[in-house]
C-alpha cells in the first residue's frame, strides 16, 4: 500500500517572488476590491481584515479571510475594472477566463495556481511573524536574566562580585539581537518543510495552527496536514512532542516488522557486506514504506489509538508485535478502545492465537483463570474445541458473563491435578488423555456454560 501523496503545488510555490508581474497584479486587484466594497458600504467584509490595504498585511495577519477575497475577485472578474486582470494567456478576446484552470495573462498562471501562491506566501509570512515574536521574547528574557545576575553579583559576597564580571565578559555586555536567536526557534525552517503540502484553499484557515508545529514535528507529520481538516485532529497532532512521535514511530515500525515477517533485532547494518547489505537495504525500504502507511492510517482513521500508544510509551512495541499476529491491520481498532485493549493485553501469550479475534472480549480475570491451566497445549486445545462447539459469538458472551465465571474458575483444578494430556495418545489403560477424551470432557463444560451453572456429567 503506497502512502497518499499531496497534490502537486506546481505553479503555486514562490511565484509571488519570482514572477515579476504577479505581485503587482494581485495588489491591483485587491485595491479594486477595496474600492468596490467601500462604495457598496460592505463594512462587515472590510472589518474582517482590520483596515489592511496591502496584500502582504492580509496574508500575514488575516490569512483565514484570504479565500473570501479570492472568491470575490473571481465573481467580479467580468466587471470592467477587473477583466483586464483575468484575460487568458494568448487570447485576443476581451472576456475573462471561464474556469480556474486556464492560464491568465500576463503572469501565465491559473487562478488556482495564484491561490496556491498566495497560500504559500501567507504561510511564509505567518511563520516568520511567529518566529520573530518568539525571538524578541527570548531576547527580552535573556536581557532580564543578565540584568538580574549583574544586580545580584553587585550585592552578593566577594565570590559573586568576582565571577559576575567574568560572565559578563564571556557573554558580552551588549543587548542580544533577536535575529541571532531565530536559529534556536523550534519552528526554524518550518516553511521549507511544509511548503510542498500547502495545496488547498481551506488551509488558509489553519496556518496559525501550522505555525505552532516544531520543525522536527513537521518532518514526521507534515505530509499529513493537507489531509487533516478537523481542527480537533490537527490540535492532537500539534500536541505530539518529538519524544511522543518517536514512540509512535517505534510502534509503527513494530507493526511493519511483524507484518513483513522481519525479526525486530537484525544487528547493525555496518557489519553486513555484499548481498546481505543489499537485502537489508531492500528490507529497510519496505519497512519505511509500511511505517509511513501505518502512521497515516493511525492519524487519519484511528486517532484514538494515539493516546494508547503515548500512554504505553516504548512498551507499546511489544504489545503491537503481540496483537498484530492476531488482528493484523485491525489492531488499531483495538487500540482505540481502552477496554478492548486492556482485555487483549491481559490474554496470556500462549492463548493469543487460539482466541484470535476474541482476545479483546475476554475479561482479564477470565484470562488469568485460563492462564492458570498449567498444560498449555491442553488449554489451547480446549479453547479450540469451545470455538468449534459454541461458535465465537456465543463463546465470547460466556467468557464475559460474570454469572458463568464460576464455571471457568473450576478448570485449573480440574486439569492441574491428576489429568494428564497428550493430544495424539493411543487410548488404553493408564494412557494419557487424548484429544477425543478432552472433547468429551469439554462437551460437559460447554453444556454447563449453556445452562449458566455447573453441571456434573
Amino acid at each position: 500500500m503506497t502512502p497518499a501523496k499531496a497534490p502537486s503545488n506546481e505553479g503555486g510555490g514562490s511565484e509571488r517572488r519570482t514572477n515579476p508581474v504577479l505581485r503587482p497584479a494581485v495588489q491591483a486587484v485587491f485595491d479594486r476590491l477595496l474600492t468596490v466594497l467601500r462604495k457598496a458600504r460592505r463594512s462587515e467584509v472590510l472589518d474582517l481584515i482590520g483596515g489592511a490595504e496591502r496584500v502582504d498585511d492580509v496574508l500575514r495577519n488575516y490569512p483565514d479571510h484570504v479565500p473570501t477575497f479570492l472568491e470575490l475577485a473571481w465573481q467580479l472578474r467580468a466587471q470592467p475594472d477587473f477583466v483586464v486582470f483575468f484575460r487568458a494567456s494568448g487570447s485576443r478576446g476581451d472576456g475573462p477566463v471561464q474556469d480556474r484552470s486556464t492560464p491568465i495573462a500576463p503572469c501565465d498562471l491559473t487562478f488556482d495556481q495564484i491561490g496556491r501562491s498566495l497560500l504559500t506566501g501567507a504561510a511564509r509570512l505567518v511563520f516568520e511573524r511567529r518566529e520573530r515574536a518568539w525571538a524578541e521574547r527570548r531576547a527580552k528574557q535573556e536581557a532580564a536574566r543578565r540584568s538580574k545576575r549583574r544586580e545580584a553579583g553587585a550585592k552578593g559576597p566577594l565570590s559573586s562580585r568576582l565571577i559576575s564580571p567574568l560572565k559578563t565578559m564571556f557573554e558580552g555586555d551588549h543587548d542580544l539581537d533577536p535575529a541571532h536567536l531565530r536559529a534556536h526557534y523550534p519552528g526554524h525552517g518550518l516553511f521549507a518543510v511544509l511548503r510542498p503540502y500547502l495545496v488547498e484553499p481551506w488551509q488558509f484557515a489553519f496556518l496559525e495552527q501550522y505555525a505552532r508545529l516544531g520543525t522536527a514535528q513537521a518532518k514526521v507529520l507534515g505530509h499529513l496536514i493537507w489531509r487533516v481538516r478537523a481542527p480537533e485532529m490537527l490540535e492532537t497532532l500539534i500536541s505530539l512532542d518529538v519524544e511522543e512521535l518517536s514512540v509512535i514511530q517505534a510502534a509503527c515500525r513494530a507493526f511493519a516488522e511483524t507484518t513483513l515477517g522481519v525479526p525486530p533485532d537484525q544487528g547493525p547494518r555496518w557489519e553486513l557486506k555484499g548481498k546481505a547489505a543489499r537485502d537489508r537495504d531492500r528490507i529497510e525500504e519496505q519497512i519505511a514504506a509500511e511505517v509511513s502507511t501505518t502512521l497515516d492510517a493511525i492519524v487519519l482513521r484511528h486517532p484514538g489509538a494515539l493516546d494508547a500508544i503515548r500512554e504505553m510509551g516504548l512498551s507499546a512495541r511489544r504489545e503491537v508485535r503481540r496483537l498484530t499476529q492476531v488482528y493484523g491491520a485491525d489492531i488499531w481498532m483495538v487500540f482505540e478502545q481502552p477496554d478492548r485493549l486492556h482485555n487483549a493485553r491481559n490474554v496470556p501469550d500462549h492463548l493469543l492465537r487460539v482466541l484470535g479475534p476474541l482476545c479483546h472480549r475476554v475479561p482479564p480475570d477470565v484470562s488469568a483463570i485460563l492462564g492458570h491451566i498449567r498444560d498449555r497445549t491442553l488449554a489451547r486445545d480446549l479453547i479450540t474445541l469451545a470455538r468449534e462447539d459454541l461458535g465465537d459469538e456465543v463463546l465470547a458472551g460466556y467468557l464475559a458473563d460474570p454469572v458463568r465465571k464460576p464455571i471457568w474458575n473450576t478448570l485449573p483444578a480440574k486439569f492441574n491435578n491428576a489429568y494428564k494430556y497428550q493430544p495424539d495418545a493411543t487410548p488404553g489403560l493408564g494412557a494419557p488423555n487424548n484429544r477425543e477424551s478432552l472433547r468429551l470432557i469439554g462437551a460437559g463444560i460447554f453444556q454447563s456454560l449453556r445452562l449458566g451453572h455447573l453441571e456434573i456429567f
